[in-house]
């Protein structure tokens, strides 16, 4: 009953020494190496170099993939095409300083209105550089697929930043417009209400004060120009007010950007179903 696994064992063990003596000779030799092996070694080392090519076509194909939908790779996979398609590895790279310059560009936002505002600005100048390649007829068919491949990985690469953001707890403190604007006329009110009291404060004060005998008028809050009930009202009605951005509320300019998003993508994607070969 022990035959067939000693028999094994010894497969095992005639492979491992075979695939050592071709390494070793793979090490001191060059393309006559080949023709020195048997015809087994051979078979064994067509099928490892078989296995090697499918291993590397899994991996460029899950790295392409990540890349047409804006995902972001791993150092194994970056070190990968850095080594094997440097063109494909500088194009990333651009890319990702692309998406870390929007990133930085949404942080600065001060509602999020500004936010979906920047994508609408982003999607759209996306739109016309690829309407500008598509309608130019100096490019030919075969970098102009090229071309658009590359836009769209990049309208795939700011959308997953700007799902990111918005996700995110800086996205959730961001005020609205409507939002910051009940802020300032709260803001404003309470301003002038202190007005008003320091004002009805000040005529207390005159009323029941009496004047020094000497006959020297002393004049409430001389040299305080700034604590005036009517310079303070001025104040609060110069209070800058925050305005709709041309005429969008919050929850129309997101559908807005949002629908900017799926025009181009639509766009990208019939174009190249049209024209890839």
């Amino acid at each position: 009953m022990m035959l067939p696994i000693v028999g094994s064992i010894r497969n095992t063990v005639k492979l491992a020494e075979m695939d050592s003596k071709w390494q070793q000779k793979k090490k001191n030799g060059g393309k006559a190496l080949k023709a020195e092996m048997s015809p087994q070694e051979r078979q064994i080392q067509q099928y490892k170099e078989d296995l090697e090519k499918m291993r590397e076509g899994r991996q460029m194909s899950d790295i392409d993939a990540k890349l047409k939908s804006g995902g972001t790779l791993t150092p194994e996979e970056i070190t990968y095409l850095q080594r094997n398609c440097p063109e494909k590895y500088k194009e990333y790279v651009e890319i990702k300083n692309e998406r870390e310059a929007y990133k930085r560009q949404m942080e600065s936002c001060k509602t999020k209105e500004d936010v979906e505002k920047l994508k609408m600005n982003k999607m759209s100048s996306f739109l016309a550089e690829a309407k500008s390649v598509m309608n130019n007829p100096n490019i030919p068919k075969g970098k102009k697929l090229g071309l658009m491949e590359k836009i769209l990985r990049r309208v795939m690469g700011m959308e997953k930043e700007y799902v990111k953001f918005v996700n995110s707890g800086r996205y959730q403190s961001l005020p609205t417009q409507e939002e910051l604007a009940e802020e300032e006329k709260r803001k404003a009110e309470q301003s002038e209400a202190a007005a008003e009291g320091l004002g009805e404060a000040a005529e207390d004060y005159d009323n029941s004060s009496e004047l020094p005998e000497t006959g020297q008028e002393v004049v409430p809050g001389e040299g305080a120009n700034a604590d005036e009930p009517g310079n303070e009202k001025n104040q609060a009605e110069n209070f800058p007010r925050t305005k709709e951005y041309e005429g969008y509320t919050f929850s129309e300019l997101k559908q807005a950007s949002d629908t900017a998003f799926h025009e181009i993508e639509t766009e990208l994607k019939g174009y190249l179903k049209a024209y890839r070969p």
